[in-house]
């Protein structure tokens, strides 16, 4: 795994939940070093305050959390170079781009193969687009 982080142009956090899908991921011995050196990017799992599948949502309001694209941004913090959030989220974009993430509005619910290779093209766009991390060799 840390072979293909190592290899990659970006990273692509996909719409996962943050603590029990990706935290893991992240805790796996220097892949946090190897991924701040890339330029990264979430796609969020929520949309309209609901998750795309699973708790996390629940788990927002269980911690006392908004469950909306901006905490699940917030949670990831320094770690994120950009941020996909929906067009029903697109109000949230600018708490993003003033915290310094650049964001990307469109449609993230997939329900068609059309839908998953837009948003894969969109997805791949977008990283080339980022600026690359000049803070870390």
């Amino acid at each position: 795994m840390l072979q293909s982080v190592q290899q990659a142009d970006a990273i692509v956090i996909c719409p996962s939940n943050p603590w029990v899908s990706v935290g893991p991921i992240l805790a796996v011995p220097g892949i946090l070093e190897e991924i701040n050196r890339k330029p990264v990017v979430a796609v969020s799992p929520i949309v309209g305050g609901k998750a795309i599948k699973g708790p996390a949502a629940k788990m927002y309001q269980e911690l006392g959390l908004d469950p909306s694209a901006v905490t699940v941004a917030r949670h990831y913090g320094k770690l994120l170079t950009g941020f996909i959030l929906d067009v029903v989220d697109a109000d949230q974009a600018g708490i993003l781009d003033q915290s310094g993430i650049i964001s990307l509005v469109t449609q993230i619910v997939m329900s068609t193969p059309e839908d998953r290779r837009r948003l894969g093209a969109e997805v791949i766009h977008f990283c080339e687009q980022l600026p690359r991390r000049v803070d870390h060799p």
